[in-house]
């Protein structure tokens, strides 16, 4: 699972190179990309540059959490605690504690995600 939730990652920061190369990490690396990828239709490319890197990287915490928990690191509080990080970094956004847009798609994604990864989990627990 830790090499499933890697490769999200990985995937997430390909993404963003490919179409976002703007964002806060590729500054601070000093890395640059002029070339965008073009995908079309629009809603393709909307979702890629937009969500995609985001499912990608709340899936890789879904998947730490699964690891954490299985391994006797993360208590029930532990695992709420972490998995509400991707909804404070979109709250710390709208309040401009941070870098970036604030996006109910976002919200929306992450809801999704952690629902689902919830049911998943305790459906395999049994």
């Amino acid at each position: 699972m830790l090499l499933l939730a890697i490769l999200c990652l990985i995937l997430g920061v390909v993404n963003y190179f490919l179409l976002q190369p703007d964002i806060v990490l590729f500054h601070f690396l000093g890395i640059s990309n002029d070339h965008l990828l073009h995908i079309h239709p629009h809603w393709l490319y909307v979702f890629f540059s937009g969500y995609f890197s985001d499912a990608m990287w709340c899936i890789a915490l879904c998947l730490v959490v699964l690891v954490l928990s299985d391994l006797k690191y993360l208590n029930t509080i532990g695992k709420l605690i972490t998995l509400l990080l991707p909804f404070l970094s979109e709250a710390a956004q709208y309040f401009g504690f941070i870098r970036g847009i604030f996006d109910w798609y976002d919200i929306l994604t992450y809801g999704i995600i952690v629902m689902a990864f919830s049911l998943l989990s305790s459906l395999f627990k049994k």
